[in-house]
């Protein structure tokens, strides 16, 4: 008999699956936190963009301990999920937020914040929604505050035809691994999420909200984003940990 998953074995199964998907993903999270704990200190007060189900907001609730967390996202099943796990944690509040919307932080008060964080989300922005998301928070972040995001920020296949190719292979071995060693793929895992009944009106949510948007967006380089961020207005901009196409990007307003 198949018994309906938890939302905490969901996010459990989420991170063994985006494992598959990102090379030594533990260690890319530790050199975030490392560096948003010594950088904002452990009171800080942090939004995780794009949180999905709360992979990256419970590990800086765990990281740090006295901080506060705003996680954010637009799809009704992981926030549905998050709600039901990281959620519950009194210093954690969840929130339903579409990036793409001009006024998707009009409910947020950026000025009160030390940081901004996101993980394995931002390369789904087209590059002008992108734009519009950096000069969002350039514009409403106090001076100081930080930005970070780990993500998948492609090689330029015309000037790094190799890296390019051996981060496409790097890719392919970890998830031949990690699904072999029994993580779910992504329609999986999918199928898993919906088979919920509690999440039943938020997966019809979430194909209304979805339906037209599932086409990728061209794909940007890590220098775009650094360019991005420095035209909207951060000070300091850089990188504090790569593997292959893989970075942490970090800024300071």
């Amino acid at each position: 008999m198949t018994t309906t998953p938890t939302p905490a074995e969901l996010l459990d199964r989420w991170d063994r699956q985006q494992s598959a998907y990102i090379n030594h993903r533990d260690a890319r999270f530790d050199a975030l936190l490392s560096t948003l704990a010594l950088s904002v200190g452990p009171r800080a007060r942090v939004l995780d963009l794009a949180c999905g189900p709360g992979s990256l907001t419970a590990a800086a609730a765990r990281r740090l301990p006295q901080a506060t967390i705003t996680a954010v996202d637009m799809d009704p099943v992981l926030l549905a999920i998050a709600r039901d796990t990281v959620g519950l944690d009194p210093r954690v509040t969840v929130l339903d937020a579409d990036l793409t919307e001009p006024t998707w932080a009009d409910d947020l008060d950026l000025g009160s914040l030390d940081a901004v964080v996101s993980s394995t989300a931002l390369h789904w922005l087209h590059p002008g929604d992108l734009t519009r998301l950096y000069l969002t928070l350039a514009e409403g972040l106090p001076e100081g505050a930080v930005f970070m995001d780990a993500d998948h920020l492609g090689y330029d296949p015309i000037s790094n035809p190799t890296l390019a190719d051996v981060a496409r292979r790097d890719d392919e071995l970890t998830q031949e691994r990690t699904f072999a060693d029994g993580a779910d793929p992504w329609d999986a895992w999918w199928v898993a999420a919906e088979s919920r009944p509690e999440y039943a009106e938020a997966v019809a949510e979430r194909q209304r909200r979805w339906a037209g948007k599932q086409a990728p967006p061209p794909k940007v380089t890590l220098g775009f984003h650094l360019e991005a961020l420095r035209s909207a207005g951060f000070r300091e901009t850089g990188t504090v940990w790569q593997h292959l196409d893989d970075h942490v990007v970090f800024a300071r307003r």
